[in-house]
């Protein structure tokens, strides 16, 4: 199995990366970075305008020209394959974003923000190849999941979930290992913090500390699917 990711930052890579290996078994040879890409450099990123540098105009961008996700099906002969599309809803009421969210005391607020930008991404897919594509929705932001890590208390609504975690983390790590850590770049930060999504015993665990978290997770056990003949923008 092959699954290509688009993500807004790739921080975000490395989280659903860990989730992957957890949840299907998946190595790292076994995933394709669509959308940002691994290896660029930071030349690469200056050269970019803001859309494709990051956030969820990156994401929008890849969704609506679907030019990586074209030849990344279209590459796929035998191989089962997923997309997994991810992106944070903080700023879900931007201009060009355009979901509104619901009240936050809503109790279903995670499903509901989590559905109206479900429906945004496949709007802006226009309906190809929707049913390969997982969404890794993070209701706030990514910062929310791992939160499930390094707490127990229920992440899914928290304001700040950025900020929470550097509290925790400043509290629980000692100051070599938090010099040492934020030396690293942005991907390895969180993949090392994300290693323990990587067991599913784990993961199943922490899943239970956040809706948006849950939600993606069990949609990846909902298919390993194969592109069919038209599934190359036809």
């Amino acid at each position: 199995m092959r699954v290509g990711l688009i993500a807004e930052g790739r921080g975000d890579l490395a989280v659903l990366v860990n989730i992957l290996k957890g949840k299907l078994g998946l190595d790292f040879e076994d995933i394709q970075f669509l959308r940002p890409e691994y290896d660029q450099d930071e030349t690469d990123v200056h050269d970019q305008d803001e859309a494709q540098r990051g956030g969820w105009g990156r994401v929008k961008r890849e969704c609506v020209e679907r030019r990586r996700i074209r030849e990344f099906v279209g590459n796929a002969i035998d191989e089962e394959i997923l997309v997994v599309v991810q992106i944070d809803t903080a700023e879900a009421h931007d201009k060009g974003y355009d979901v509104e969210k619901p009240r936050r005391d809503d109790p279903g607020y995670a499903e509901i923000l989590r559905r109206r930008v479900v429906d945004k991404i496949d709007a802006w897919l226009e309906g190809e190849s929707v049913h390969l594509v997982r969404h890794a929705v993070a209701v706030e932001e990514t910062e929310a999941w791992v939160l499930t890590i390094f707490s127990p208390k229920d992440s899914t609504t928290h304001g700040d979930p950025k900020a929470q975690l550097q509290k925790l983390l400043n509290k629980t790590m000692s100051d070599k290992d938090r010099r040492r850590h934020f030396q690293l770049k942005e991907y390895d930060q969180a993949y090392a913090l994300t290693k323990p999504f990587r067991k599913l015993r784990d993961l199943e665990k922490f899943v239970e500390r956040n809706r948006s978290l849950r939600l993606f997770v069990d949609s990846l056990g909902a298919g390993r699917s194969r592109p069919g003949p038209t599934e190359n923008g036809g």
